[in-house]
């Protein structure tokens, strides 16, 4: 998954994107209106009103088409859009393209490739945000073996222009897994675990050194995230077409999006340190319900059977 998404010659996110929104492979919530964007804004200005030792900079991470920096930013009037640094941590060549034709009217923005750089050019004082960015990462599958009480990695091989899929050695489950001693599993019921995200944020979470971070990503709550689902969430997106059959989803390495939802219980557990804390957790449309005065009870951003309750936001302070 992590080369199909990301290898440099080849991969989806580094050479095949074609776009992020109507015209491209898949929509994220802030392309579809700024109802996202403007609750951010506010949630921005009240951690600087609060703190006045914080610096104004703010630093997204997986900017994607730039449409969730445009508009924060624009919710800010022009004179407050002078003080402010926005950083981006954007990894995508084809990504940053369309972000800096998006924003090439807005200023004092600067990309970077690694957090580590981003939080250096910020003295470690800064907000962080992302949108969609944790089911951009490369998941391990693994499958539960219901006699053993075990979980084991799913495994493909490449056989004669074809997929082979078999199931590998044991996985070894963390203390602080949302699934650790869990055992009411069917057989054969395949999760997703988002290890490669955790182990990435704390590679840089010391070089941060104050600040708040929301983390919004769609997903849900354990076990409930993978009820009535034996395959578990893993899927693909080709021009705006939702695949979910393994077979289907290893169709096209290189030229598709491949995500999964988040298990909110076990990223919760697991980016807690000494000293990160968890603030708050919420659905989406109870965050931007919280933070913007006028909402149409039309908006897309806010629908309760979809992203509305779709989506969640997790609130971090360190």
């Amino acid at each position: 998954m992590r080369m199909a998404l990301y290898d440099q010659n080849d991969g989806y996110y580094t050479q095949n994107i074609r776009n992020v929104g109507r015209n491209g492979d898949f929509s994220t919530s802030a392309t579809i209106n700024n109802s996202l964007a403007k609750s951010i804004n506010s949630w921005i200005k009240n951690r600087w009103k609060e703190n006045k030792e914080l610096n104004r900079n703010i630093l997204e991470i997986g900017a994607g088409n730039g449409s969730l920096a445009d508009s924060i930013l624009k919710s800010f009037k022009p004179w407050a859009r002078l003080g402010i640094n926005y950083h981006i941590v954007e990894t995508s060549p084809k990504l940053i393209i369309s972000q800096k034709e998006r924003l090439k009217n807005q200023r004092r923005i600067n990309w970077h490739e690694q957090m580590a750089d981003a939080l250096e050019a910020c003295s470690g004082n800064t907000l962080i945000i992302s949108n969609e960015l944790v089911d951009a990462f490369p998941v391990e599958l693994i499958e539960w073996n219901k006699e053993t009480k075990k979980w084991h990695r799913v495994m493909i091989q490449k056989n004669n222009g074809s997929w082979l899929i078999s199931i590998g050695e044991e996985y070894s489950v963390g203390e602080n897994s949302s699934i650790n001693n869990y055992k009411d599993f069917n057989n054969k019921q395949r999760i997703e675990r988002h290890d490669q995200f955790i182990s990435w944020f704390h590679e840089w979470q010391n070089l941060w050194n104050v600040g708040h971070m929301l983390t919004i990503d769609y997903g849900e709550e354990f076990p409930a995230i993978y009820h009535r689902r034996p395959n578990g969430t893993l899927r693909s997106y080709f021009h705006h077409e939702r695949y979910e059959q393994l077979e289907e989803i290893l169709s096209r390495p290189g030229l598709q999006d491949i995500t999964s939802d988040v298990d909110f219980s076990d990223i919760r557990k697991r980016m807690l340190t000494k000293s990160i804390k968890e603030v708050d957790y919420m659905n989406q449309a109870d965050f931007i319900m919280s933070h913007t005065q006028k909402l149409d009870p039309m908006d897309p951003s806010i629908a309760i059977n979809g992203a509305g309750s779709a989506f969640k936001v997790l609130w971090h302070e360190k």
